[in-house]
């Protein structure tokens, strides 16, 4: 009877006969698939398949959706409740850490009520947390542990930080979490108490910066501790540049925006005529660029919006005011109304 070996950091079947395909290994003898083992050792980038269906989930379950503070815009968007309308449904707003201690989190959870119930989502229960916060871990195992149900699942948007709030409550040393995209290839099972919990690999979000980057470059654009927000005054045709990635121009003047992004991103104020010029250049004028941008305008009202790029970050602003974004073309940008001042 043949046994299967699971790779212990992205959950692949292991197998040693194709290179080309997910889970391949020198021997079955190995904890980790070549992919997974040059990630950890090397920082050397394989690149995963993105699973692109949700695996069967048991009915006796509870559902933890978890969502990053820097894909708050998605925040709702993936019905899985849709598929599976018997389970409870438990929304993680994780990585909260990466906010400023100014921010009004009540406030902001109030506002995620507000959304939801205008969604008609239904849900159990609304928390915030931080994976790399003991407290808020302990709190969520003894949350946990409340629930009848057997089953628990972590589901998410890649690199919202589920294997690293699986690491945390199970105390497994062998998953990896790094922030690359479609890591986790099958479901990493542990027990914690007398239930199982399950790190699902994570749903795939078109347009995020690993389509038009390599591993090694993405990884520097993605916040990984406490973001200071950066605040503009522009006037009229100001230009934001973000890296060689995004510009936002505003139409009127004396505009505040706010950025949080990187500590470390790159950001320059510049005018719109010189856009075009500087792209034409970008290899001379930009560290990180692509090959192609397009453009698209949005306006502002007097409601305080965000604007998201990607997974980059995002931007505050309040209007009126008309801006004008160039940005990768088929990168994920959105406006939403902010969930906090």
């Amino acid at each position: 009877m043949s046994v299967t070996i699971k790779c212990k950091g992205c959950g692949a079947t292991l197998q040693t006969k194709d290179v080309q395909k997910v889970g391949y290994a020198l021997t079955l003898d190995h904890d980790y698939c070549q992919a997974c083992y040059k990630l950890l050792h090397y920082g050397d980038v394989h690149e995963h398949f993105h699973p692109e269906d949700l695996p069967k989930l048991s009915q006796d379950a509870v559902v933890f959706m978890v969502s990053s503070v820097l894909h708050l815009d998605m925040l709702f968007t993936y019905p899985v409740y849709r598929y599976e309308p018997n389970l409870k449904y438990v929304y993680l707003i994780n990585q909260i850490d990466l906010l400023p201690e100014s921010t009004n989190l009540d406030e902001m959870l109030k506002n995620m009520i507000i959304r939801a119930k205008q969604m008609r989502i239904p849900y159990h229960d609304i928390i915030m947390m931080s994976a790399k916060n003991p407290y808020d871990i302990k709190n969520l195992e003894v949350y946990m542990q409340n629930f009848s149900e057997k089953n628990l699942y972590l589901i998410g948007v890649q690199n919202s930080g589920k294997t690293t709030i699986f690491k945390a409550l199970t105390k497994d040393t062998h998953a990896l979490a790094f922030s690359k995209a479609g890591l986790t290839q099958e479901a990493l099972i542990k027990n914690i108490g007398k239930r199982q919990i399950y790190d699902m690999p994570g749903l795939y979000q078109k347009g995020y910066v690993h389509q038009f980057l390599p591993y090694q470059i993405y990884k520097r654009l993605i916040p990984q501790e406490t973001i200071k927000p950066k605040i503009y005054q522009l006037k009229k045709d100001q230009t934001l540049f973000l890296e060689g990635l995004v510009s936002i121009s505003v139409s009127n003047d004396k505009q505040t925006v706010v950025l949080y992004v990187k500590n470390s991103l790159n950001v320059h104020k510049t005018n719109i005529t010189k856009i075009e010029n500087l792209l034409k250049e970008k290899e001379n004028n930009f560290d990180i660029y692509v090959d192609d941008y397009e453009e698209k305008n949005f306006k502002i009202t007097d409601t305080k919006m965000q604007l998201t790029f990607a997974d980059i970050g995002f931007m505050h602003i309040q209007g009126p005011n008309t801006i004008k974004v160039t940005y990768p073309k088929g990168m994920h940008i959105s406006l939403s109304e902010a969930l906090f001042k």
